[in-house]
């Protein structure tokens, strides 16, 4: 054997060993590829619920916010028994908008005050309620003192088509 087929012979190994670790080395890049994919859509997916979380404690304390607002303002004296809403200012809710109802309850000398929260403008809004008894102001309008342990997450009445009129 010539010293030019040793050399030959010598260099075929050396190749075939160079090749095996470009192919391991591409084969890790790619299960890494895959790993960073499925990384991306795990945060993905926690982003959108965490603004989605977001944008309903921002919606609920425009609710807490206009219920405290329509519990201390007065209010016309009722001839009917639906509800009577008034609008909040944009001051009192930081965004997004808020909504005040007050409706006398099913029960006798207790009224519902209900807080509205909306983040986005045709969104779904939250609603918090406040039972509260009237008390008549000079000026014929009505003012309410909320009663104990009269505030909820969810409509007061047994009859819950009460407070989605």
């Amino acid at each position: 054997m010539n010293s030019l087929e040793k050399n030959t012979a010598k260099n075929q190994p050396d190749r075939q060993q160079g090749s095996a670790m470009i192919l391991s080395i591409m084969v890790m890049m790619g299960l890494g590829i895959i790993a960073l994919n499925a990384l991306q859509q795990q945060l993905s997916a926690g982003l959108a619920l965490t603004s989605n979380q977001h944008r309903y404690v921002i919606a609920w304390e425009n609710a807490a916010s206009s219920l405290s607002w329509g519990v201390s303002q007065p209010w016309k004296a009722f001839s009917d028994a639906k509800w009577q809403c008034q609008d909040v200012p944009a001051v009192v809710v930081g965004a997004g908008s808020g909504r005040a109802c007050v409706r006398p309850s099913l029960r006798i000398d207790v009224f519902v005050v209900r807080g509205e929260g909306v983040l986005a403008q045709g969104g779904e809004p939250v609603r918090l309620y406040q039972q509260v008894s009237m008390q008549k102001q000079a000026d014929g309008s009505l003012a309410f003192l909320p009663l104990r342990q009269g505030w909820l997450d969810f409509c007061p009445e047994a009859d819950e088509q009460f407070c989605n009129e």
